[in-house]
């Protein structure tokens, strides 16, 4: 007997037909309308998800354009004409990244010109949690420590710093991971000055220990960095 020519004994051709007769004649005609509600349904369902991510995209597009009159107005050095067009521009609706990028950029403006409790402001309304968009998020935290620095609150500034060096800062300086190629980027350019500003930090507050365990992580991790050469001879006169 020939295999190629033998049906396949998953379904016999006379075992198809009967499949058919029964969709048509019998499932079609009691449930055919209910099938034909649920893959409209999910065809609605699959189409208002591609419509809204589309409109999303396009939104946000959108708003990008509008807020570049400010990253315009702050190219040219025109600080005041930035603040007012920022002003209103936070007081509106907008998707959260978008309102993200316009108070830090506000909280900037703000501190330039020397006003510190309303840069805190500005920095605070941004999502300093968002590991997504880092360069965002850890901009205003910075800021939002400077500020703190700027008008001595000191304590405020220590806790602010450590939430950014634990969020942004992954370097270890650990040999180890340098030779086996393992060594972890951070997600913030910032986190030396961060460690820097954190050590001065408790060195007002009098903490020693903080401020050598500061001094002793930037001179590791990072000791390439403009901040190391200072925390070195920092490091020596901390007890």
């Amino acid at each position: 007997m020939n295999l190629l020519e033998q049906t396949p004994a998953g379904k016999a051709p006379e075992q198809e037909a009967g499949l058919v007769e029964w969709f048509l004649d019998s499932f079609w005609p009691r449930f055919g309308k209910q099938t034909s509600y649920a893959l409209l349904g999910i065809a609605v369902i699959v189409a208002g998800a591609v419509w809204f991510n589309n409109d999303r995209v396009q939104s946000q597009a959108n708003e990008n354009k509008e807020l570049g009159k400010a990253y315009v107005y702050y190219s040219e050095d025109r600080n005041d004409s930035a603040e007012a067009f920022l002003n209103g521009f936070v007081k509106t609706s907008h998707s959260r990244l978008v309102q993200d990028k316009a108070n830090l950029m506000l909280g900037q403006i703000k501190y330039s010109q020397g006003k510190y409790d309303d840069a805190i402001k500005a920095f605070s309304a941004v999502d300093l949690g968002n590991t997504k968009q880092p360069l965002v998020s850890s901009g205003a935290l910075h800021g939002l420590a400077a500020s703190y620095i700027q008008n001595k609150n000191y304590p405020l500034a220590a806790e602010t710093l450590e939430k950014f060096v634990s969020q942004y800062g992954k370097k270890t300086g650990r040999p180890d991971e340098k030779v086996a190629g393992n060594e972890k980027s951070d997600l913030s350019p910032s986190v030396p000055n961060a460690l820097w500003k954190l050590a001065l930090c408790y060195r007002e507050l009098k903490n020693a220990e903080g401020e050598k365990k500061a001094l002793t992580r930037l001179t590791t991790a990072y000791a390439d960095s403009r901040e190391s050469f200072d925390a070195v001879r920092l490091l020596a006169q901390t007890p």
